[in-house]
């Protein structure tokens, strides 16, 4: 099924060169997305439309509500993980994930049913293998659980938390990953969604109730919603600009979904031809999106 295009409803905010990192923040009533390579953080008040930027710092890639603070975001930076206030406008890195970071930053991440944070890691050319996935919990410690990744990715998870979904862009897969909640270890199980090389590459995901994965699809133009069960593509929502990044259920129902784009890689030929490339999209949709959870990390 395609998406009625009148349901697809472009945001009145700046265009990003790297449109990422698209939550839902329940404390605050509003959305966040970033600008990973223009060191923005964008809030999006769905209600009233409003928007307020503030200024990032070493390329800021992914960002998730604090548990008690509605002033604070857990972040993934150039440099670790860690806070970034809102009021002050200051990023405080906690962990550097045993990384070099003259040559590797953050990716996407998430959090689990029980407040753990699950990030990535790539360098910063992309370099094949380079990058790796981590669970950070507890006093900020951080425990490499899968290795070897390029392009890490998209990241959500089944209704009852016991499956993660994660993609390596570059290997159009989606794989599933057994997911325990109450130890968060993780064991490779199946691949989900395999995506054909002319389609595109799966980039950031968010997953709905009836158990459909909601894949912003790099170079395909669109968002697919997929079977978690068949891996078979049954939606597609049409966005007006090439690269979609990434995307993610908002609003107090989280019966919206929040869709990124970048203008990275594009030439001024076509920036011309796709002059909505960096902007965010909202879509009214059928079914509403899974709980989005607080991270317990102490701040």
């Amino acid at each position: 099924m395609i998406v009625d295009a009148k349901r697809i409803k472009k945001i009145n905010a700046p265009a990003c060169m790297l449109g990422e990192g698209p939550m839902w923040h329940s404390g605050r009533g509003s959305a966040f997305w970033l600008d990973i390579l223009g060191n923005a953080i964008i809030e999006y008040d769905p209600y009233n439309g409003s928007i307020k930027q503030y200024a990032g710092a070493r390329m800021i890639s992914m960002i998730c509500e604090a548990d008690g603070n509605h002033d604070l975001l857990v972040v993934g930076a150039m440099g670790g993980v860690g806070t970034y206030d809102l009021q002050s406008l200051q990023l405080s890195l906690i962990s550097d994930l045993g990384w070099d970071w003259e040559s590797h930053r953050c990716t996407a991440g998430a959090v689990d049913s029980a407040g753990r944070l699950v990030v990535r890691t790539t360098a910063v050319d992309h370099a094949p293998g380079a990058g790796a996935l981590y669970r950070v919990c507890g006093e900020w410690q951080a425990a490499k659980k899968i290795e070897r990744l390029s392009i890490s990715n998209g990241i959500c998870w089944s209704a009852d938390g016991a499956t993660m979904y994660h993609t390596d862009s570059p290997t159009r897969e989606i794989n599933a990953f057994k997911y325990d909640p109450g130890t968060g270890s993780i064991v490779f199980d199946r691949l989900a969604v395999l995506l054909p090389s002319s389609m595109g590459f799966p980039d950031g995901m968010s997953m709905d109730s009836a158990g459909t994965i909601w894949v912003a699809i790099w170079g395909g133009g669109g968002v697919g919603g997929f079977s978690s069960i068949t891996g078979e593509l049954e939606h597609w929502i049409p966005i007006s600009a090439p690269h979609v990044s990434s995307c993610a259920f908002i609003g107090p129902d989280l019966d919206r979904l929040l869709i990124t784009t970048a203008q990275k890689e594009m030439d001024n030929e076509q920036l011309e031809k796709y002059p909505d490339s960096g902007c965010a999209f909202i879509v009214e949709m059928d079914v509403p999106g899974l709980p989005v959870y607080r991270c317990k990390l102490p701040t």
